[in-house]
């Protein structure tokens, strides 16, 4: 039975958390959603804050990115410690919180049966994109057979007023559940949210077994049930407290041309052919604010990394090794993760329980606990000063690695490194540390 809505953090609750803490650029001046945001997105990013664009030109709404572009943000957003954020965020998760279902929500605000995306500013990115893309919009399916909910981040072309291109395919779960609604001569009903809270989009981001619930899992990475409201022309819930949603059907035995696109490995995707979305109705707040990500950005790559980083963490915990932070950034194909080591040779079985816990996973370097992962600088210091290249290898070839058949060739082989320290010369490879710095600070004596 459907209940009353309770206020529940979303993207604008996040938005002003970032602000307060001074990670939010909020530009005033009128932007050009064609490559001019996009520029601004990018750099805010390598500024690790999020960019809010008051004014979009040709649009009377508002736009955000890079909400999630960082570790600290992630925590921000969770209500996490950032140092800790695996080991909390596991524990987290082990708790089980179904979707509560309520009547109304501010996604559902207003209502179009007529619905118009060329009103929506949906940024233009890179020189050779086909035409502008949704980005950050998480598509919810039901599963035909078992009725779970998957939600997934996929790119969406704007062909015309009412439809869009959108790429997908097995073994991507949307994939094998369209394929599934086609197999029966089904249209796929699916809803497109913009504007989601972190944990939304982190569930979005993750790779679950198939048949786990995403909303459901959204709920545990919160700590709390996810409110949802039912779709007003289609058989999906959606976030209540989500800025937009976009209602309709993915058409069965139907592809057109779609791309290129510039995708999150800094290259571009060729024209291909890709399933087509017709819009039946969008719902939103008065007052919503678009969503953007641009591919390949940190805040694109973190929300890609925290799952997988998670998977890495549980794996080498569950082979009983004393790990204490793992990190797939800079890029998701190459992972440092720190540990106290017992015994030399350890860290080669755990960078083989790493390799195996995530098969996209190319370089891998084990560290000491001493050594900051989060920190890449760090990470190269522990390579240059304590791995041996004769003995601190583990080289595997012809694995499984990213699996899309354009790159499969140059994404078999796996390379792990132990930078850790020789058990019998610890004290020799003690760092060195300036007594009581961290209550020394410069701004404090300008």
């Amino acid at each position: 039975m459907a209940n009353m809505s309770i206020a529940q953090p979303s993207l604008r609750d996040h938005l002003k958390a970032l602000e307060d803490q001074e990670l939010l650029f909020r530009i005033t001046k009128p932007v050009n959603p064609k490559y001019e945001a996009a520029a601004l997105i990018k750099q805010a990013a390598k500024l690790k804050k999020a960019i809010l664009f008051e004014k979009i030109l040709a649009s009377d709404h508002q736009a955000v990115a890079n909400v999630v572009g960082s570790r600290e943000m992630i925590s921000i957003g969770l209500g996490l410690s950032s140092t800790d954020l695996l080991p909390e965020l596991s524990n987290r998760i082990r708790s089980e919180f179904k979707t509560r279902l309520v009547k109304t929500g501010p996604v559902q605000e207003e209502v179009s049966d007529d619905p118009d995306l060329s009103k929506i500013p949906i940024l233009s990115y890179f020189e050779r994109d086909a035409a502008p893309y949704i980005t950050a919009g998480t598509v919810v399916a039901k599963d035909p057979d078992s009725g779970f909910r998957n939600a997934s981040f996929n790119r969406m072309m704007l062909k015309s007023s009412g439809k869009l291109g959108i790429r997908m395919m097995p073994p991507q779960h949307l994939g094998i559940i369209q394929s599934k609604s086609e197999s029966k001569e089904r249209q796929l009903d699916v809803a497109v949210v913009l504007g989601n809270h972190p944990a939304e989009m982190l569930a979005s981001a993750s790779t679950l077994p198939f048949g786990v619930d995403h909303l459901d899992y959204a709920g545990r990475l919160r700590g709390e049930r996810l409110e949802t409201v039912k779709c007003k022309t289609v058989d999906l819930e959606v976030p209540a407290n989500a800025e937009l949603v976009i209602e309709g059907e993915i058409e069965a035995r139907v592809r057109e041309e779609e791309g290129p696109f510039g995708e999150f490995m800094d290259y571009y995707v060729e024209k291909g052919s890709n399933h087509v979305l017709k819009v039946k109705s969008i719902t939103h707040r008065s007052d919503y604010i678009f969503q953007a990500l641009l591919c390949g950005s940190p805040e694109d790559l973190s929300i890609l990394a925290l799952s997988r980083e998670m998977a890495v963490y549980t794996a080498l915990k569950s082979g009983d090794f004393d790990v204490t932070d793992v990190s797939l950034m800079p890029f998701i194909f190459n992972a440092a993760f720190s540990m106290k080591k017992r015994f030399d040779g350890e860290p080669k079985n755990a960078l083989l329980a790493a390799f195996g816990a995530y098969s996209w996973l190319k370089y891998c370097v084990a560290v000491d606990d001493d050594v900051n992962v989060q920190d890449l600088a760090d990470v190269w210091w522990a390579l240059a000063t304590r791995s041996d290249p004769d003995r601190g290898l583990v080289h595997i070839s012809e694995a499984m690695g990213f699996p899309r058949k354009d790159k499969l060739e140059i994404h078999r082989g796996k390379l792990g490194v132990d930078a850790t320290v020789p058990m019998a010369r610890r004290e020799e490879f003690q760092r060195k540390k300036i007594p009581e710095s961290e209550k020394v600070v410069l701004e404090n004596y300008l």
